[in-house]
């Protein structure tokens, strides 16, 4: 072992004096035995036979070894821990300077207090693990064979724990090649659980397809000799999805046919097939598990989730509702019986499963699905009066959701005067909301003419004395006028706004962005300008300059500048993803281009990211691509400007007829 360095020694010596008095102090006489203090004293061996210096020197050097460990002063707590353990044969001493030895990959200290360990405690399988391990990764190849041959017998006789433990193992200690090990252990094969121990390695090495026929062959000794083996049926499945998912389905479903399983490995074959979405071969596993042990409520939740997979939603209803009347999983079971049962149009059963659903998850969900519903059968008093129960049982944020759909339900229901009463009613308590502002637009915006709507505005913005609800009023009011093509109108009550408050960064930004369709470039340019003086980091006003940059195809080298800023803040949003796209376009980068345009196209099929990518596509010289995204876009959306006026450029295209 390592000997005690010279600043160890004398704090141990000095430590030791204040520990002095204690320790000669102890009483000398042993009393007799009783049956517990003997099985005490196999963990802690006596020291009546150490003198009162020897039992200071070790008491002290056990809690600076405990001291030492806390603080990850490693070498220090082995050194200790091993002295105890050697003046004790105490098995929790050995074991943990082993384990601290290891850690600090000391491995021949760890190996000779291993050996400390073994002779206190010649059971325990944590020691002959611990003595593989320190051997492995120092390559003694027959000293860690030794210790293996020993561990196995130790180990649980399940051979699925069995495993497990040996592969606990493997993942401990990086300097130790497992993979090595095991080979070399199954040369010949001899043991299921070290062959499929090296498969699982193997298969999760960074090259496993280069060795799947090595993989295949550990699994197909391990199943020959243990056919039920669920670990080795799993991974065998793993082996097969190395080349297809349709292969491994293939290998579940015929091992699902073995009479040889037990119903809990049916069960998990059950479970692994219904997370491959292999609902059909799944339900067989769970019809069996059922005839064993129909009151198993798990079993049940699976067999109603295939069934729902499956599109059987009249079985999945009926189990469903069983389950939340039982109150298993309640709150996803009584959602999923309701939505299973307006599917089939079993509306009493729909209703009832939607009421049942608790707080919670699915609550909200449930709450407005089931007003749909009620509305959609004409039942719009039910919808209005559910939706006003469940605003009593939920926080702030859920029930201004809740208001805002039955607001909505009342509009579609063409009652305004209704709707109007309870925004009315919602702002008297909450006059400050702008959520209440929203709603309350909306509402005038289907209910008014542009001119009234104009009137309307500017009176809500009177009524409150914040200017940011001023603001926000305006926002929102902007908005509603864009989506009626009044973009004149828009831009002018911005254009008045920003007037007032020339260095308000969210007028300038949403007055650039109304001077677009307008096609007042010059404008939309001085104004986003302006907001990235005041707010250098306005990534949206980056990318917004930086598309208009781009699309009036100057300034390409500032353009691109501007988007990758902040595609570098936001690289998952659209329309930067669109911005950039369009902007290698411009350059030239038609790769580069086609790369970003197909991943916004993936998120968003819209007019404008379509009309773009169709017009990459079609300089690439791919036709049909193109026109196919076009004709795509056409459909959703015939008069729509941005694919008009692409197609209009592109006539050889023939999309848009004489």
């Amino acid at each position: 072992m390592k000997s005690y360095s010279l600043a160890k020694t004398l704090l141990v010596s000095s430590c030791c004096l204040a520990l002095v008095a204690c320790s000669t102090t102890q009483p000398k006489t042993i009393e007799a035995a009783t049956e517990s203090s003997v099985n005490q004293s196999q963990e802690h061996p006596s020291v009546a036979n150490l003198s009162a210096e020897e039992r200071s020197q070790l008491y002290f050097s056990i809690m600076l070894a405990d001291i030492a460990n806390k603080q990850k002063l490693y070498d220090v707590a082995q050194s200790n821990y091993f002295y105890a353990a050697e003046q004790t044969g105490s098995k929790e001493l050995s074991s943990r300077a082993a384990m601290v030895a290891l850690i600090e990959r000391d491995y021949s200290n760890a190996i000779e207090a291993t050996q400390l360990w073994i002779k206190s405690a010649p059971d325990d399988k944590n020691a002959y693990k611990t003595g593989l391990i320190a051997s492995l990764a120092q390559g003694q190849q027959e000293s860690a064979n030794r210790y293996l041959s020993q561990l196995l017998p130790l180990l649980p006789d399940n051979a699925d724990e069995k495993l497990y433990e040996l592969l606990r193992m493997a993942s401990f200690q990086e300097d130790a090649d497992f993979i090595e090990f095991f080979d070399r252990n199954n040369q010949p094969l001899s043991s299921p659980y070290t062959a499929t121990a090296e498969a699982y390695l193997r298969l999760k090495s960074s090259v496993p397809l280069k060795q799947s026929e090595r993989i295949h062959q550990l699994l197909d000794y391990a199943l020959e000799k243990r056919p039920n083996f669920l670990s080795a049926i799993e991974l065998k499945g793993e082996a097969f999805a190395l080349n297809s998912n349709e292969a491994r389905r293939e290998y579940l479903s015929n091992a699902l046919k073995s009479n040889s399983l037990t119903i809990d490995q049916t069960y998990k074959i059950g479970e692994l097939l219904y997370t491959q979405r292999n609902f059909g071969d799944a339900l067989k596993a769970f019809d069996r598990v059922l005839d064993k042990r129909p009151s198993d409520k798990q079993t049940q939740f699976l067999e109603a989730s295939s069934h729902y997979a499956l599109e059987h939603y009249a079985q999945a209803s009926e189990l469903f509702w069983k389950l939340a009347q039982g109150d298993y999983k309640k709150d996803i079971a009584s959602y999923y019986c309701a939505d299973s049962a307006a599917r089939i149009d079993d509306l009493v059963k729909a209703y009832s499963c939607y009421e049942m659903v608790p707080s919670g998850r699915y609550y909200m969900t449930a709450r407005t699905e089931l007003a749909q519903l009620y509305a959609e059968n004409d039942l719009i008093k039910q919808a209005i009066t559910s939706l006003r129960q469940a605003q009593r049982e939920v926080g702030l944020d859920d029930r201004q959701r809740l208001l805002e759909f039955e607001i909505n339900l009342l509009t579609q229901a063409g009652d305004y005067e209704q709707a109007e009463r309870r925004i009315t009613s919602a702002l008297q308590v909450s006059p400050n909301k702008p959520f209440l502002y929203y709603l309350k637009l909306q509402l005038l915006n289907q209910t008014q003419s542009v001119t009234e709507f104009v009137a309307s505005v500017k009176s809500l913005q009177q009524v409150t004395n914040e200017q940011q609800l001023k603001n926000d009023i305006l926002l929102m009011a902007t908005n509603f006028l864009q989506g009626r093509n009044s973009y004149l109108l828009a831009y002018q009550l911005l254009d008045d706004a920003v007037a007032d408050d020339p260095d308000n960064v969210e007028l300038l930004y949403g007055k650039a962005i109304a001077a677009e369709p307008l096609e007042y470039y010059s404008s939309m340019e001085r104004d986003l300008r302006q907001v990235l003086k005041l707010d250098p980091d306005h990534y949206h006003a980056k990318n917004s300059l930086g598309y208009t940059l781009a699309d009036l195809n100057r300034s390409l080298d500032e353009a691109k500048s501007l988007i990758e800023s902040a595609y570098e803040h936001q690289p998952d949003n659209v329309a930067i993803q669109d911005s950039m796209g369009w902007v290698h376009y411009r350059l030239g980068n038609y790769q580069q281009a086609l790369k970003y345009l197909e991943m916004a196209y993936k998120q968003d099929e819209s007019p404008e990211i379509a009309s773009h990518l169709g017009e990459v596509l079609w300089t690439m010289d791919l036709h049909q691509r193109a026109i196919d995204v076009w004709q795509k876009a056409l459909r959703m959306a015939p008069n729509n400007q941005y694919i008009l006026r692409t197609l209009r450029r592109f006539p050889e295209a023939n999309l848009l007829g004489n």
